[in-house]
């Protein structure tokens, strides 16, 4: 069933403060780790952010091996990353999970299960958040599929529905341009839709405002004049209330 971006936001919290790992599923664009951020900057001091299509399972979780002396004999020790040697780190999200290599995967099994990389405990250590983006989309997203073993790392595995954020377009743009671009892409057929994520229609809305050509941002099947047109002339859902409530007629035709 799916789920408004408040109760997502809300159950985040929860399972923040329950110590939990989540693994956040959706389509590119829909705010997946907007709402990591704002969950973990509002639950914690210390929080790592991770890309997986660029980690190195050496480089930035396991270390690199040194040799070091011990005794009459030279042994093999890992050089910790930085940031992985901070013991006041509280949470750690990866996001594009699903892009990382095989190799990341693995390394990252241990520490999402028993917050440890190779057997060094993270005093600190609460949750471990991932997101991916799914492998079943029409769009044929260029991810790897995660097994079993790997999902079951996760207790909590939530889908971020594709639709627009009405918070958060009222805390950027106000509440008039929210509502009235989000009459829009509601408007839209289903097919058209997909053309313009959350995101996308964030980069139009800021297009926009600075003067620029919106046309240059959403394609043409989504009928960016409309849109143009509706954050001038206001939400017509608005207008048509207001029309009905002083019973005018003549401006209502």
């Amino acid at each position: 069933m799916a789920q408004d971006i408040n109760t997502i936001k809300n159950k985040l919290n929860q399972y923040f403060k329950i110590g939990k790992n989540v693994l956040l599923e959706g389509r590119h664009g829909t705010g997946k780790t907007s709402l990591v951020t704002e969950v973990f900057s509002k639950n914690c001091k210390n929080w790592l952010y991770f890309s997986g299509s660029t980690l190195d399972p050496w480089v930035d979780f396991v270390g690199v091996p040194k040799e070091i002396k011990k005794g009459n004999d030279y042994v093999l020790s890992f050089v910790l990353p930085e940031k992985m040697s901070d013991d006041t780190v509280e949470a750690i999200f990866i996001d594009e999970y699903n892009r990382s290599h095989k190799k990341i995967r693995n390394a990252t099994m241990e520490l999402i299960q028993f917050k440890s990389i190779n057997g060094r405990k993270f005093p600190n250590l609460k949750v471990i958040w991932a997101a991916i983006n799914p492998n079943d989309d029409d769009e044929e997203y260029d991810v790897e599929e995660l097994d079993g073993a790997q999902v079951d790392r996760f207790q909590v595995r939530i889908k971020v529905p594709f639709v627009p954020d009405i918070e958060y377009f009222e805390n950027k743009f106000g509440k008039e341009w929210a509502k009235s671009s989000l009459e829009w892409w509601n408007g839209m057929p289903e097919k058209a839709k997909k053309l313009v994520s959350p995101r996308r229609l964030d980069y139009a809305l800021e297009i926009h405002k600075e003067g620029g050509d919106v046309f240059d941002v959403l394609p043409m099947e989504t009928n960016p004049t409309k849109l143009i047109a509706t954050l001038k002339l206001g939400s017509l859902e608005d207008k048509i209330k207001n029309l009905y409530k002083v019973k005018d007629a003549e401006k209502a035709q």
